[in-house]
């Protein structure tokens, strides 16, 4: 089992809390800080806090907010925590969670106006598990072409996430065990499209993006 994250632009419009809040998806003075256009969330129903047992996976609303290689911060940016109080940024709202929202305020994907892809825009986390290799790990999509193959092995073209549409942007070539669950989202189901053989050569590559920390309790 999986949570998969839909990404989407985030203007703070009202704190409820310490960690709840509601916020737009576009500019608010596009739309005269329509309240109601706001969303409601809860910042602290994550993928860490499901996987340390506060709550359980299906309660998850939102991805954590991650600092990635060379410190930078990605996921869920937004934030009403005082002080360090976050006015814009991104939400990583789970894609059921997203679903259940009233249809007028169900984000686009990719958001209006972006570069890339619908999958550009995602992210996914594997729940805990031992029998399968992904579990705890997480994934980020982005638009890849393979360029050779040996095996399982893709020597792959990867651009940045969001990006691929943007001329001046130039993809990434490495090479990628496409079988491999520790570097791609690899096995049944997977929200990888490209392949080996008579696999598509053009398309989705969720590449690994970091790990849930080990918890000793088992999640609700």
């Amino acid at each position: 089992m999986r949570c998969v994250f839909v990404g989407c632009p985030a203007f703070l419009g009202r704190v409820d809390g310490e960690t709840r809040c509601a916020f737009w998806t576009q500019e608010p003075v596009d739309h005269g800080f329509d309240p109601g256009r706001l969303i409601d969330v809860d910042l602290a129903l994550t993928p860490s806090a499901a996987a340390a047992g506060e709550i359980g996976w299906d309660q998850v609303q939102v991805d954590d907010c991650l600092t990635g290689p060379g410190g930078q911060v990605s996921g869920s940016t937004l934030g009403p925590r005082w002080p360090e109080l976050h006015l814009a940024g991104a939400v990583y709202l789970e894609r059921g969670f997203a679903a259940s929202l009233p249809e007028p305020l169900r984000p686009g994907c990719p958001p209006p106006g972006a570069g890339g892809q619908p999958y550009e825009y995602q992210t996914a986390v594997y729940w805990p598990n031992p029998g399968d290799p992904r579990g705890g790990r997480r994934y980020s999509g982005h638009h890849a072409q393979v360029l050779a193959e040996q095996g399982s092995l893709a020597r792959v073209a990867v651009w940045p996430s969001g990006r691929s549409q943007q001329l001046q942007v130039h993809p990434t070539v490495l090479w990628v065990d496409l079988a491999c669950a520790e570097q791609c989202d690899a096995g049944p189901d997977s929200l990888t499209t490209i392949g080996v053989g008579g696999a598509p050569k053009r398309g989705a590559l969720f590449l690994i993006s970091g790990q849930l920390p080990d918890q000793p309790q088992e999640p609700r």
